[in-house]
């Protein structure tokens, strides 16, 4: 975490200041180290440059193990919650294809959809031997570039040349490709993400800090889940405009007003789907800018409750329904589409084509 990014930053629990204390540091950054709330004396942990602003510190630690003793030496994890610690990572199983937020897998699949793009001459969709599959190749070259932080891109372009945003925040930024498109529009971008793995391999990616492993990709599963190696261009500097930390999304430790927050393929995820625009309505300024975006695959329950509290001329239309909720909390769709490509590449012989609705809302002026 970069010491510039504490003032961003409150108590995931009663919402106070937060304070440094216990650091190492490596220029602005701090490495490791302990934050304190100044009201309710909670303490929270930066880890390998990663800050946790979770309200039960030794929950996370065991729950989201396989990450954290990925990138962290079982040294640095404090003595009150090691023997818990060890215990749940022991209990670390191989991973299969993708089950886990905290899996090298999952990461992947981001990078990919984040970081590469169709038009490079490296063509990393197509396998190192045997051949490629045209079909593949036509749909990867189609729409692959086209996605959610292509038309992201658009609308920011056109919006800045009237306004300057100053602070953007996004939630599940998961290995955050999209502070790229937004840095050239704002002041400071904050990405935001439950998953250590992927908050640790953003902060790499974005801001050039260390990370201990070689980036690979999918290719043929014969060779492993992630076994092609991918050279991504990472900084050799940072200027404290762009950091990563984890935090729950229900519980977030998000201080101040943001002139733009976004979500990607999020709201579907949440067992109550009003409580994103909700956030992003306490979060904004007035005349604050929320992007959205989803392709809404549903869990029946959640399915369920949304359907019981919509208007009868909304029933059955995912799209209309989340503009819905948007509207109903105050917020004004500026612009929306219907449909936009988003792909994941699996491996070789497997790409998974979404069809993504998503708009841009803008917070009404405050009566």
């Amino acid at each position: 975490m970069l010491s510039t990014t504490v003032s961003h930053l409150n108590c995931p629990s009663c919402k106070s200041i937060l304070v440094l204390s216990s650091t190492y540091k490596v220029l602005t950054e701090i490495r490791s180290g302990v934050l304190k709330c100044e009201s309710c004396d909670l303490t929270f942990l930066i880890l390998a440059g990663v800050a946790i602003l979770t309200e039960n510190t030794h929950e996370y630690l065991v729950t989201h193990v396989k990450g954290i003793s990925k990138i962290v030496k079982d040294n640095e994890i404090p003595d009150e919650f090691l023997e818990d610690y060890l215990a749940a990572k022991a209990e670390i199983e191989p991973e299969h294809i993708e089950e886990d937020l905290e899996a090298e897998r999952v990461n992947a699949l981001y990078l990919m959809n984040h970081y590469l793009r169709a038009d490079s001459k490296l063509e990393w969709w197509k396998p190192v031997s045997g051949s490629p599959s045209p079909w593949i190749d036509q749909l990867v070259r189609q729409h692959w570039d086209h996605g959610p932080f292509t038309k992201i891109k658009t609308w920011l372009t056109e919006i800045t040349q009237t306004r300057r945003l100053n602070a953007a925040i996004e939630f599940g930024c998961g290995v955050g490709g999209l502070h790229a498109v937004l840095k050239p529009h704002c002041d400071f971008y904050l990405g935001v993400d439950y998953s250590f793995a992927s908050i640790a391999l953003a902060r790499h990616l974005a801001l050039g800090v260390p990370y201990p492993f070689t980036l690979r990709i999918p290719e043929d599963l014969l060779k492993g889940c992630v076994s092609r190696e991918i050279n991504i261009s990472v900084p050799k500097s940072f200027d404290g405009s762009v950091d990563f930390v984890v935090t729950d999304f229900q519980a977030p430790a998000i201080a101040g007003k943001w002139d733009l927050s976004v979500s990607l393929n999020m709201i579907d995820m949440l067992p109550d789907p009003e409580s994103l625009p909700s956030l992003q309505w306490d979060l904004l300024k007035s005349n604050g800018l929320a992007i959205q975006s989803c392709p809404y695959i549903w869990s029946e329950p959640v399915a369920k409750a949304l359907r019981a509290q919509l208007p009868d001329d909304l029933l059955g239309d995912s799209a209309r329904a989340v503009e819905w909720l948007y509207e109903k909390i105050g917020f004004k769709i500026d612009k929306n589409i219907s449909h936009v490509p988003w792909l994941f590449f699996k491996h070789v012989r497997q790409l998974e084509l979404y069809s993504v609705h998503m708009f841009l809302a803008r917070k009404q002026l405050d009566v």
